[in-house]
């Protein structure tokens, strides 16, 4: 075969190849709502829930709070880790000058929980989000529009009423992984991950 030829096949292959990955790992594909859904993006990275919490816990830096709370998984503590982001402050974290009551009017929250599923090894259980500085995979952020959330994701959602919208990556079980929306009056005011692990 021509080398010229085994050249342009070599890019085509290489090309596609990519293309494909980007698609399932962004999980931006045309049929909205898939199990590549279930993750947050935070400053261009992809945190998907039942994978390892370490590198997650790392970018978001030290938590305003932590709660330990007794796990049946090896006798370990999962953890709840609370990181409140204060307007004008550019970061997560605790802030040191001012002892804030009401959270809600001071900061955006974003939770992490997690479940030892292995000895000393932390798997990321859910997350739940009350901040723009976290995304969905399809760029969902709290103050999203329903139309935008339904755009995304499709119609495949449960309406579980009271301004809760969800989508099931199986059966609408609660031992099945999803994506929890809040949209009380027509945008997000709220969303969560769910890895559905057993605590």
């Amino acid at each position: 075969m021509n080398k010229k030829i085994i050249r342009q096949l070599t890019v085509l292959v290489i090309t596609s190849f990519m293309a494909i990955s980007f698609a399932s790992c962004s999980g931006k594909s045309a049929e909205g709502f898939s199990s590549d859904s279930l993750c947050i993006v935070y400053k261009g990275n992809t945190y998907k829930v039942g994978e390892k919490a370490q590198k997650l816990l790392k970018a978001l830096g030290t938590p305003a709070n932590t709660i330990s709370q007794t796990s049946c998984h090896y006798s370990q503590n999962g953890d709840e880790y609370t990181y409140e982001y204060y307007f004008g402050s550019g970061s997560f974290g605790a802030v040191s000058d001012g002892d804030y009551t009401d959270t809600a009017r001071y900061a955006d929250v974003l939770r992490v929980h997690t479940v030892p599923l292995k000895p000393d090894a932390d798997y990321i259980c859910d997350i739940d989000c009350y901040t723009n500085e976290v995304t969905t995979d399809m760029g969902i952020i709290v103050g999203s529009s329903k139309e935008a959330v339904f755009k995304a994701y499709g119609d495949k959602y449960t309406d579980e009423g009271d301004g809760f919208f969800r989508y099931y990556d199986g059966e609408a079980l609660p031992d099945t992984p999803s994506l929890l929306f809040y949209m009380p009056d027509g945008k997000v005011e709220f969303f969560s991950v769910s890895a559905a692990i057993n605590f």
